[in-house]
């Protein structure tokens, strides 16, 4: 991600935005950005749920201006907030039933090179529908995905890439050039340290009858992994001093190294849908994204496997 032209950021009229703006004011200052405002809001009142009998057709379409108008010019201050950094900003405000829908049509067509939107924790309801926006987004939308937590980022913080080099896919090694590439290019032009990430388990059930001893067994298979993660990071400019590689449980150890780290954006990969269709509750997926004490940003490798 060595350059972003184009940043959308999806402005939710309901919520904090503060932290999304910070952050938005901040990637499009460094890298000289043109900016779109993009908010959607269902209108209660449409015509498929008030009678236009009752209401009267011209006091109806009144009520729907005036709906847009709220919110346009809510849209409108926050524009001139980025014009007066000398930013280039747009501002476009959506009524359409869908949120969902509206903002995946706006990005299929606006086709930025990043899209900003803020992540909030699911009611317990919502928690077992797969097709809340943030998930929808995560599985359709074809650009980087950078969801926003409600919090400031350390001054000294670190870009996180979490890979996983001995993958025997080739689609997942593409996937990690691209996301240490990002990580890297991102913390050169914010000002942060690019850190590389990797956990693994070995995998006991393998030793017996061949291998006696599980501790020249257990060394043998953390050289394994840590000559493949280093060797992968150099190649992005990420030196062994920023590599993490954990012996443990995924959830666990990636907390922990964002923590130590002070990292303010862990970068994953979706390599398809199936990364949502398995996003069940309690998976690993959802306590990424909803844990994770840092925003998250998901890229999609759209290039052919070699």
């Amino acid at each position: 991600m060595n350059s972003i032209n184009r940043l959308m950021l999806v402005v939710d009229p309901d919520t904090d935005s503060d932290f999304i703006i910070q952050r938005a004011k901040l990637i499009a200052e460094k890298y000289n950005s043109n900016v779109l405002l993009f908010m959607s809001k269902p209108n209660a009142l449409n015509p498929d749920s008030v009678s236009s009998k009752s209401l009267g057709s011209l006091f109806f379409k009144k009520q729907q201006q005036l709906f847009a108008e709220q919110y346009e010019k809510m849209l409108q201050v926050l524009r001139g907030e980025f014009s007066a950094m000398k930013i280039r900003a747009t501002a476009e405000f959506s009524s359409a039933k869908n949120s969902s829908d509206a903002i995946l049509k706006k990005i299929l067509e606006y086709k930025p090179d990043i899209t900003l939107k803020s992540i909030q924790k699911p009611s317990a309801l919502k928690n077992i529908l797969i097709t809340n926006t943030d998930w929808y987004l995560i599985q359709n939308s074809p650009c980087p995905l950078l969801l926003v937590k409600s919090q400031q980022w350390h001054h000294d913080g670190s870009i996180i890439a979490a890979v996983d080099p001995l993958h025997v896919k080739a689609q997942q090694n593409q996937l990690d050039h691209l996301l240490l590439d990002t990580a890297a290019s991102l913390a050169k032009n914010l000002q942060l340290t690019p850190r590389a990430f990797h956990s693994y388990l070995p995998d006991m059930g393998t030793m017996f009858p061949k291998v006696l001893d599980a501790g020249d067994y257990i060394k043998e298979v953390k050289r394994n992994h840590q000559v493949k993660v280093e060797q992968l990071s150099q190649t992005h400019g990420i030196g062994p001093e920023n590599v993490t590689l954990v012996k443990g449980e995924l959830i666990k150890s990636l907390l922990q190294c964002i923590k130590k780290e002070r990292g303010n954006i862990l970068v994953l990969g979706a390599l398809s849908r199936n990364f949502v269709e398995r996003a069940i509750v309690g998976s690993t997926a959802e306590k990424i994204l909803y844990d994770t004490p840092c925003d998250v940003l998901i890229m999609k490798n759209t290039q052919p496997a070699q």
